[in-house]
C-alpha cells in the first residue's frame, strides 16, 4: 500500500463511520489566519449526531514515528481552518511526547492520534448530548467510547471499547453525564450538592464523602466529589461538576478501587475537553444546530 492508497482506505473508513456527511479526500480550503490555500487529506463536514461540525483528518505515511513537532504543526493547521476536531492517523506509531502533546493540549480543538492498525476500533469517539437548550460536545478518552443514543440512563455514557454498557458497569468502569438546569428548585451548585448528599445519606449507612482537588477551567467552576460506603463494597464513586451560568454538567464515574487512579484521569480528561454549547431548535422544537 502506497501513501495514496493509504489515504483512500482511511477516507472509505470515515465514510462508513459518518454516513450522511460530506467526506472529501485531498481538498483545499483557505486558512482564516494564513489567508492561503491549505491542503487537507480528509475533510468531514455536515451533520454529526444531528449537529454541524468540521473534522480534519491528517494521514501520516511515515517511515518514522509521529513526533511532538508533527503534532504542534497539526494543531496550528486546525486553528487556521477553524476545525471542530482533528484526527492524526499514522502508519508507524507516535512518540510519547507526541501523544502527551495531543492528549493534554488545552486548546478548545481536540486532537486524537491513532495508529492505522487501530483504525477499525475507532468508533463512537464523539457525541453531543443535550437537555432542553443545553448541550455539550464531548469526546471519549483513549480506549473508550461514548454513547449519546439515549438508550442509557443519562444523556451520554462513556465506557471501555469492546465492552457493553452493562459489562463496563459491572466489572470495569462506567461514566455517565447529566445536566442540572438552574431554576427555583435547583438555583445553584450548592443546592445540587446538598440535595445529592441528603439522598446519599438516606441510601447508604456509614457514608464517607469528601471533595478533592481536580482540574481547573476558565469558563466554569469545577468541583470533584468522592463517595464510599460499606454497602458499595469495593466500588467507588467519583463525580466531577462543571458549574456554568445556566446549568451544571456533571459526570459520575463508578469503578473499583484498584482501577480508580487510572479511570479518574479518564473522567478528568472528559471534563477538561468538554465544550459547552446551546441547542438551536426549529419551529417544531426539533434540534437543528448548536452554538459552541
Amino acid at each position: 500500500m502506497d501513501w495514496r492508497e493509504y489515504e483512500i482506505y482511511i477516507t472509505k473508513h470515515f465514510q462508513n463511520l459518518f454516513p450522511g456527511t460530506s467526506i472529501q479526500h485531498d481538498v483545499k480550503r483557505e486558512g482564516y489566519i494564513s489567508k492561503t490555500q491549505r491542503q487537507i487529506d480528509i475533510l468531514i463536514e455536515g451533520s454529526i449526531a444531528g449537529f454541524e461540525l468540521r473534522i480534519i483528518v491528517d494521514c501520516k505515511y511515515f517511515n518514522k514515528k509521529v513526533d511532538v513537532k508533527d503534532v504542534e504543526s497539526f494543531i496550528s493547521f486546525l486553528l487556521d481552518l477553524k476545525a471542530s476536531k482533528g484526527v492524526l492517523i499514522t502508519n508507524n506509531g507516535y512518540s510519547e511526547a507526541a501523544y502527551n502533546r495531543a492528549t493534554y493540549d488545552t486548546q478548545d480543538i481536540e486532537l486524537r492520534i491513532i495508529s492505522f492498525d487501530d483504525l477499525d476500533d475507532f468508533q463512537g469517539f464523539m457525541a453531543i448530548p443535550y437537555s432542553l437548550s443545553e448541550c455539550a460536545l464531548v469526546t471519549a478518552p483513549d480506549g473508550w467510547v461514548v454513547d449519546a443514543s439515549g438508550r442509557g440512563p443519562s444523556p451520554a455514557v462513556f465506557y471501555p471499547a469492546g465492552l457493553s454498557q452493562q459489562e463496563a458497569f459491572e466489572r470495569e468502569g462506567f461514566i455517565s453525564l447529566s445536566f442540572s438546569h438552574k431554576n427555583k428548585e435547583w438555583p445553584d451548585l450548592a443546592t445540587l450538592l446538598d440535595k445529592q448528599k441528603l439522598a446519599a445519606e438516606q441510601h447508604y449507612q456509614q457514608l464517607k464523602m469528601e471533595y478533592i482537588d481536580t482540574i481547573k477551567r476558565e469558563d466554569c467552576t469545577v468541583v470533584m466529589r468522592v463517595i464510599e460506603a460499606p454497602l458499595m463494597g469495593n466500588s467507588i464513586d467519583y463525580t466531577i461538576f462543571l458549574d456554568f451560568k445556566e446549568s451544571v454538567i456533571f459526570m459520575t464515574l463508578i469503578t473499583y478501587k484498584d482501577k480508580e487512579d487510572r479511570y479518574v484521569k479518564k473522567l478528568e480528561w472528559i471534563a477538561q475537553k468538554l465544550i459547552k454549547g446551546k441547542v438551536l431548535f426549529d419551529r417544531n422544537e426539533n434540534p437543528i444546530n448548536i452554538n459552541l
